[in-house]
């Protein structure tokens, strides 16, 4: 989507934003243009924060202030995310993190589970916390289908609820 292709709506201009986020959060970092582009299409859609707003404005030159303004507007959105400090403590908050955000609807379920056992998972082996998520996927991977659930994005939806239920949210605020 180019500047000129604005989003219908304010919601798809922030579904844009939360999509961005769902990989910035673990240093996946994107190209600031793409950030700076973002931004101002959100804005032409009609989504406002002071944040925001200066981050489209952002000339060449200036990307590098992008990172620290999309962080400021997940803020703003209500979609930020702030792990606690410690490593491991971090990656359960952010499968957490990415778990509310599969239940809440905001990111694909498949895409999300991936991310949770890719990122945080397959770094520690499965664990009690993350084992909902862990068996969902195992699941889907059967060569033999036995445990192949009909309703794929349902199955790691459920997996998703189980995990916030095992998780608890972070001492600090995300």
């Amino acid at each position: 989507m180019t500047t000129s292709e604005a989003h219908a709506t304010a919601a798809e201009a922030v579904q844009e934003l939360r999509e961005i986020a769902h990989g910035w959060v673990d240093g996946r970092r994107v190209d600031p243009e793409l950030l700076v582009q973002a931004a101002l299409r959100s804005l032409i859609a009609g989504v406002d924060t002071p944040s925001l707003v200066l981050l489209a404005a952002l000339f060449r030159g200036e990307e590098e202030q992008a990172l620290e303004l999309f962080g400021q507007v997940m803020d703003e959105l209500g979609f930020g995310f702030h792990p606690p400090e410690g490593y491991w403590e971090g990656r359960l908050a952010l499968a957490r993190w990415w778990a509310a955000e599969i239940v809440g609807g905001w990111l694909d379920p498949v895409e999300g589970a991936g991310l949770i056992v890719e990122d945080v998972a397959e770094a520690y082996g499965k664990c009690e916390e993350l084992g909902p998520m862990v068996d969902a996927m195992v699941a889907l991977m059967d060569p033999v289908g036995a445990a192949y659930p009909d309703d794929v994005p349902a199955h790691l939806t459920r997996a998703a609820h189980e995990l916030l239920a095992r998780i608890p949210p972070p001492s600090t605020p995300l």
